[in-house]
């Protein structure tokens, strides 16, 4: 026959051993739960910290579009800059150019150099009025070192193209047998004259014959500008 021994512990040692235990829990949750308020802070630290980077970025990119926009608007105003100066760099040239030709217009006048003295025809222009109607203008200049008031009569007649022969021509304005202009001026004076052509005319050129005191002062002819 066997016989087992029971060896019975003392109840506080049963005690102390549930307690242990239990403070073992205890302390492994809280342990958890710390770890888990840390991890969740950290997690809120990390969540601020983007939304910062993130209205960082948000301002950096506002800043970005307000520099292009800046930089497209600076762009636009120096291409319209650069169009008005080169319209305004045109217009002065024309008026250079304009200048240029008003003072050599003068300085026939007031310095003939080698021009001949005396009246002369400095510009002629043949405009049609629509039918045998045409519109003669012309400026006369007076090239001396000295002037003086000069006057006399400026004729016209057209050539025909055919024979050669001068074609019939009567003054539109005033009723006219042939077309005649007096003139009177000290430096230049700019005149004009309607003239009518008959219907078969075929004109060639236009002969402008200044008189003055003496006689003829200047004789030219022009070109016709319609066949």
């Amino acid at each position: 026959m066997r016989y087992r021994v029971i060896i019975e512990q003392p109840t506080w040692r049963r005690w102390i051993f549930w307690v242990a235990a239990t403070v073992l829990l205890v302390v492994a949750a809280g342990a958890g739960v710390l770890w888990g308020v840390a991890a969740a802070q950290e997690q809120i630290r990390e969540n601020a910290d983007l939304n910062s980077l993130v209205q960082q970025l948000n301002a950096d990119n506002s800043a970005l579009r307000s520099t292009v926009t800046d930089s497209e608007l600076t762009i636009e105003t120096q291409k319209a800059t650069a169009v008005a100066l080169r319209d305004e760099l045109t217009q002065l040239h024309q008026v250079n150019a304009e200048l240029e030709t008003q003072l050599g217009f003068f300085r026939k006048i007031m310095a003939p150099g080698e021009m001949s003295a005396g009246v002369q025809i400095e510009r002629l222009d043949i405009r049609g009025q629509g039918g045998n109607e045409w519109l003669v203008q012309m400026t006369l200049i007076h090239v001396a070192e000295r002037h003086s008031v000069v006057k006399g009569e400026v004729q016209f007649s057209v050539i025909d193209g055919v024979d050669g022969a001068e074609i019939p021509i009567a003054k539109v304005k005033g009723g006219a047998n042939s077309a005649s202009l007096d003139y009177r001026f000290r430096y230049f004076q700019t005149m004009e004259q309607a003239i009518s052509l008959p219907p078969t005319a075929d004109p060639k050129t236009l002969k402008v014959t200044v008189f003055g005191r003496k006689g003829v002062v200047a004789e030219t002819e022009f070109p016709w500008p319609v066949s």
